[in-house]
């Protein structure tokens, strides 16, 4: 048998092997946690994305002295003037979609003629505790606001 010399350290086969077997059970018990992660991630940004969508309409409303429209149909949020012509028009991310149509009428003063709800989600998903699909709220008064989950956004 051959000594080694203190100064010949390593790792051995087996010991990198249970290491890399440790590494792919962890992996693989995080992965479930992840996909909800990035279906949130996805979600939260359509959500940042449709409050941006909002407040240019009501920005543009009110720098215009004009009635805007903002349209939210499936997939696709544009802003159109009392004219039917579009203002600005943008695609959701894939896969994100808004539950229904929604067409909210702004005033010259930025201010929606009623209370409006957009809610967003997933194609296949529902909603839950895992998947926070979000929802934009309009007010009547001018008020606009992005609630993290529209579950319990009321």
């Amino acid at each position: 048998m051959r000594r080694l010399n203190p100064q010949q350290r390593g790792y051995s086969l087996i010991e990198s092997l249970v290491a890399l077997t440790i590494s792919a059970i962890l992996i693989g018990a995080g992965m479930p946690a992840f996909a909800d992660y990035l279906r949130n991630s996805k979600l939260r940004e359509a959500g940042n994305t449709l409050l941006a969508d909002a407040l240019y309409a009501q920005s543009e409303a009110i720098k215009r002295n004009a009635a805007l429209s903002l349209v939210v149909s499936g997939t696709s949020v544009s802003v159109t003037d009392a004219g039917g012509t579009t203002v600005r028009q943008r695609a959701q991310p894939d896969g994100v979609s808004a539950t229904t149509d929604v067409t909210v009428a702004l005033d010259s003063s930025g201010r929606p003629a009623a209370d409006a709800a957009i809610n967003l989600r997933m194609a296949s998903m529902t909603c839950s505790a895992d998947i926070r699909c979000p929802g934009l709220r309009l007010d009547a008064g001018g008020g606009i606001r992005l609630c993290g989950d529209n579950t319990s956004c009321n």
